[in-house]
């Protein structure tokens, strides 16, 4: 009887850890396809999409990211626009920002974010930026590396279980946290649903 529970007690150990370690693999699976996209050889760059395909739903990462960008639109332009405007605003918006996710939330973009770039940032400023945006344009996601160089060199801040099907990691430089993933599960696979840019102020803590 003790054998079997001390049996089961393991059981239950080794797939409580494999159920915290699967996030970690998928996030490391990001990263290292991120570092192959910008390899000269083609099989590789093509190994790397495959990854990120694999490890991003991106579907539902571009639905997330034109949701958030839209209610900072509707929160920059406050009670300027009448409430009987409001879906017409939503239309519009859509209009605008759903060739933009195609455009921009790509294998290659995500890859060229994930090595540091901040163009989701371009995109909020093309968005909701008004005249600035104007005066400083955002390099689509992908050729960063080659026109401006990487900007950022981010590290793994924090991460945690937000519930029990999703899971955060925080990156950034210098102990402050911009990026923020969103890993889901799919069964026993996790796949990368949401990014949000942090505020300049947010810590890592």
């Amino acid at each position: 009887m003790k054998r079997t529970l001390w049996a089961g007690a393991v059981i239950l150990v080794l797939i409580a850890a494999g159920y915290v370690a699967l996030p970690f693999y998928s996030m490391d699976q990001l990263q290292r396809a991120a570092q192959m996209a910008k390899a000269e050889e083609p099989e590789k760059r093509r190994e790397s999409i495959d990854t990120l395909e694999r490890y991003v739903d991106f579907p539902v990462l571009r639905d997330n990211l034109r949701v958030r960008m839209q209610e900072q639109l509707r929160s920059s332009i406050g009670n300027s626009i009448p409430q009987e405007f409001d879906e017409l605003l939503s239309a519009g918006a859509n209009f605008v920002m759903g060739p933009l996710m195609q455009q921009f939330v790509t294998p290659e973009g995500i890859a060229a974010l994930l090595r540091g770039g901040d163009d989701l940032r371009g995109i909020e400023r093309e968005l909701i930026g008004g005249g600035a945006a104007q005066e400083e344009r955002a390099i689509p996601l992908g050729e960063q590396d080659s026109e401006q160089g990487s900007k950022r060199n981010w590290k793994r801040l924090k991460w945690r279980f937000t519930d029990i099907n999703h899971f955060s990691v925080d990156y950034g430089e210098a102990d402050r946290a911009e990026l923020r993933l969103i890993m889901q599960r799919n069964g026993l696979h996790w796949q990368l649903v949401d990014i949000e840019l942090l505020n300049d102020s947010t810590g890592p803590g």
